[in-house]
């Protein structure tokens, strides 16, 4: 929770402790599901999703696929309460294959070009597996706003890496209200209130579901009687859930003689048996990981 308190506290204008108490209490959950189609092609997990938290005072009004609205409170126009109506929040995700690093992938995605960018860096994105928090992965996030000066509106992308040349891309837009005759919540400049709820939108974003296994790690304990270690992906994020072969040589080849799976913090523990040169091989989602060599066994 600090990491995550330190990145939103970049967010100009939100201190952190306000960011994190709208996300925390969030109306709205979604997760949008990688097409399977893409998801096989890049050999990934099933059930990889990116998942977005709605500010406090937000509710789904409609989800049509990988789309949505939320709205939020009221808002009117100053000295003529009666033209009024209901804050919104647009979005969307996509998933972007191309070349180039994650601020790249956030230009390409914005949809008001001709709009002046209003802030914008990285922001690390927390992955997770169920309710477990397993890691973060860096990626980049941009802001942009119209250039007349009572304009409320703001866009927001983010982008992040799931895979070589594949990138999560989540959109934001706060069109209404949309200029700064109006006030929310009875108080709040139009703009400020915009740009706040794209912001906490940024920071709701989530990746959901394991990322395939590339780093095992084996190491000999209890006098060669058990092999331990632990299982990450390419963020170096736990793997949870994973099966584990524990592999023997013998005759010129591997033999499997004992096999677990990785715990809820990617760590697993196998019993060898004779002495002998060993090794632990993950296989998941098309994607084979393997440890060192190590002797082991009783």
């Amino acid at each position: 929770m600090r990491r995550r308190l330190l990145l939103v506290a970049l967010f100009t204008g939100l201190t952190a402790l306000a960011v994190w108490g709208q996300v925390a209490g969030a109306q709205s959950l979604e997760l949008i599901p990688m097409p399977d189609a893409l998801r096989q092609q890049h050999s990934l997990p099933a059930g990889l999703s990116v998942q977005l938290t709605s500010p406090a005072d937000y509710n789904r009004q409609s989800v049509s696929g990988d789309s949505g609205r939320w709205t939020g409170p009221r808002y009117e126009e100053r000295g003529n309460p009666g033209n009024s109506g209901f804050a919104s929040l647009d979005w969307r995700v996509s998933f972007d294959e191309r070349e180039g690093d994650t601020d790249a992938v956030a230009l390409a995605n914005i949809v008001h070009s001709n709009w002046q960018r209003d802030q914008g860096g990285q922001i690390s994105v927390p992955h997770l597996v169920g309710t477990r928090a397993v890691g973060t992965i860096l990626g980049s996030f941009l802001m942009m706003t119209p250039a007349t000066g009572n304009d409320a509106r703001f866009e927001g992308v983010i982008a992040f890496p799931l895979d070589t040349n594949l990138y999560a891309v989540a959109h934001f837009e706060a069109l209404q209200p949309p200029n700064d005759s109006f006030v929310v919540n009875g108080s709040s400049t139009a703009s400020s209130w915009n740009r706040g709820q794209v912001l906490v939108s940024l920071a709701g974003i989530g990746l959901q579901g394991n990322l395939p296994p590339t780093t095992v790690a084996a190491h000999a304990y209890r006098h060669g009687r058990r092999v331990k270690g632990k299982v990450v992906d390419r963020f170096l994020d736990a793997v949870l859930g994973a099966p584990v072969s524990l592999e023997r040589l013998s005759g010129g080849g591997w033999v499997k003689v004992a096999g677990t799976k990785t715990s809820q913090r990617g760590l697993y523990s196998v019993p060898t048996k004779r002495r002998g040169t060993y090794r632990v091989t993950v296989r998941m989602a098309g994607f084979t990981a393997m440890s060192r060599e190590l002797r082991a066994g009783r």
